[in-house]
């Protein structure tokens, strides 16, 4: 794993603190997150999950929180697939790194998506599969990742781009109207489990 910042690392933050009510929910966390780590399952992730959610003051900056959740969320899909999906090489699964979105002579462009399955060459990755995580989904984050799946498909429409949230806040209508840009849609809830329909998806796209 590559992120440079990770889960863990806003846990240790927090059991560091002076502040005794931090230390005490980041214990509580770090088990949370040992758990869930070992288990894979989402319930325990979700709970952790939870638990973030409901300490969001005691937690601090929203930019902390937010990215907190995030980075964890795309952990759990990051180990998910590490475990559960065979990868043969040259292709590789990677966690926040660029990957190669356009070339022209000596000039490139790249875009970081949250979790990859691809061929590194040259310091970027070469996609087939890239997944782009939310813990909410709303318009301006569903906006935001079809701007991204557009400007890699532009590339090369091989790529099959995948979205995997928790929370939908965004129309149905609109996730319709996003079809033609992303090739597969994965909620990752108690109400709604799709954890499995995600991986036999990517497994048929490396088959």
């Amino acid at each position: 794993m590559t992120k440079v910042k990770k889960a863990i690392d806003y846990i240790n933050e927090l059991c560091l603190s002076k502040v005794k009510e931090k230390r005490a929910l980041g214990d509580k966390l770090k088990a949370q997150y040992v758990k869930w780590t070992e288990t894979l399952n989402l319930r325990d992730f979700l709970t952790f999950n939870e638990t973030i959610q409901k300490n969001k003051a005691e937690i601090g900056a929203a930019q902390f929180f937010g990215k907190f959740r995030a980075y964890a969320f795309e952990e759990y899909i990051y180990r998910l697939l590490h475990t559960k999906v065979q990868i043969l090489k040259p292709l590789q699964l990677f966690w926040g790194e660029r990957c190669l979105v356009w070339r022209k002579g000596d000039k490139k462009y790249v875009m970081e998506f949250d979790v990859s399955i691809g061929k590194k060459t040259n310091r970027f990755i070469e996609p087939v599969i890239v997944s782009d995580a939310k813990v909410e989904i709303d318009s301006a984050r569903l906006k935001t990742a079809l701007a991204s799946f557009a400007i890699l498909k532009n590339w090369n429409r091989k790529v099959k781009c995948l979205l995997v949230y928790v929370n939908k806040e965004v129309e149905v209508t609109l996730l319709e109207l996003a079809e033609p840009w992303v090739d597969g849609i994965f909620q990752f809830s108690l109400e709604n489990n799709e954890t499995a329909a995600f991986l036999d998806y990517v497994v048929k796209c490396l088959s």
